[in-house]
């Protein structure tokens, strides 16, 4: 490993996929450069030795720009984080000039679009029919009013819930698109049944085909006040085990990828039965892949470094040997908070006392 370019790095997950890279076993012999199309958020990122300022991955220059950035630093790698950047490098990548760790285009773009996913779940047996609902459908009405309540509304393309709503009743669905189109924004919603149990993150590495490494966290709790609608990161994690939430997970990931390739991170939640079901799929690391590299270093695993080990998969190196599934220990507990950094626990002992 010597060179590899992270894109969104003056981002959380592109901030926290370097710091992962740069406490790897690799750390110290690894050139590390950034990219992003807020310069100013590029100075937070202190694992970098170069950064520079990317157009917008929409913009015509940007797969020029991304190459000259390649050549000038011999960049082995690139590890695209946002969304964009992430369509963008899938689609483009026969004229980028370096090796990437992606699935194939097809699955990129189901993996983007949400709707295409809980379709692909639904034909699996693993979700219920989702309704999409376009900004310019004269039939949206019709379809709110005709949906099983309460159900869950969201925005068909983004990261982290992006408007998404619990919605009661007909009237609360149809006021929270038409809230968002007449401000202008014309995205599209997908209507899901709701799931109230609880919420699982299933992170994997998987290499032609072949799962390499899993694990799964739980969110307990979120950052910050959420009051109406959901989005965002969460604050307290614990790892857990699981033999059923491992199944509904790959099951998921195999409903979208013919020869699963790359990362697959599937969010999952509960049934009113207990039953998990895949919510959200994507092929770059969640935020808070940190966790992971902190317990790496302070239980000395490198193997649970995941971004370290895609960086060494996609480069065709050695990697150590790893579980398949339930790699990391299920007594930690993992929590953050903005502007506090994030601390891992084990065993449940928190410094905290109980007052009686």
């Amino acid at each position: 490993m010597k060179s590899i370019l992270v894109t969104g790095a003056g981002g959380s997950a592109g901030h926290n996929v370097c710091w992962s890279l740069r406490v790897s076993k690799d750390g110290r012999s690894l050139v590390l450069t950034g990219g992003d199309v807020d310069r100013t958020s590029l100075e937070l990122n202190m694992w970098l030795d170069y950064s520079f300022h990317l157009p917008g991955a929409h913009d015509r220059g940007y797969v020029a720009a991304l190459n000259k950035v390649i050549e000038s630093e011999k960049v082995e790698l690139v590890m695209p984080q946002p969304d964009p950047e992430v369509e963008r490098v899938s689609a483009e990548r026969s004229r980028i000039r370096a090796r990437i760790f992606l699935p194939d285009i097809e699955t990129v773009s189901t993996c983007l679009d949400k709707f295409a996913a809980l379709s692909r779940w639904n034909e699996a047996g693993l979700r219920r029919k989702p309704v999409l609902i376009s900004h310019d459908d004269s039939s949206n009405t019709r379809k709110l009013r005709q949906l099983d309540y309460p159900c869950w509304i969201r925005a068909r393309e983004g990261a982290g819930g992006l408007m998404s709503c619990r919605a009661t009743n007909p009237s609360i669905a149809e006021h929270w698109v038409k809230f968002h189109w007449d401000q202008g924004i014309n995205a599209n919603f997908v209507a899901e049944e709701y799931l109230p149990g609880r919420d699982y993150c299933f992170m994997s590495l998987w290499n032609n085909g072949g799962l390499v490494t899993s694990m799964i966290r739980e969110r307990l709790s979120w950052v910050g006040h959420r009051v109406v609608g959901s989005g965002g990161t969460s604050k307290l994690n614990r790892v857990v085990h699981s033999d059923i939430v491992n199944k509904k997970a790959v099951e998921a990931i195999r409903s979208v990828s013919k020869k699963p390739h790359g990362i697959f991170c599937v969010d999952l939640k509960e049934d009113a039965k207990g039953v998990p079901c895949p919510t959200e799929i994507n092929c770059r690391f969640t935020t808070n892949v940190h966790y992971l590299s902190l317990a790496s270093i302070r239980l000395g695993h490198p193997e649970w470094n995941f971004p370290w080990l895609a960086a060494r998969l996609a480069l065709e190196e050695e990697i150590p040997d790893c579980s398949k599934t339930n790699a990391i220990p299920d007594d930690l507990w993992f929590t953050k908070n903005t502007d506090m950094g994030f601390t891992m626990v084990r065993g449940n002992h928190w410094k905290a006392a109980e007052v009686f």
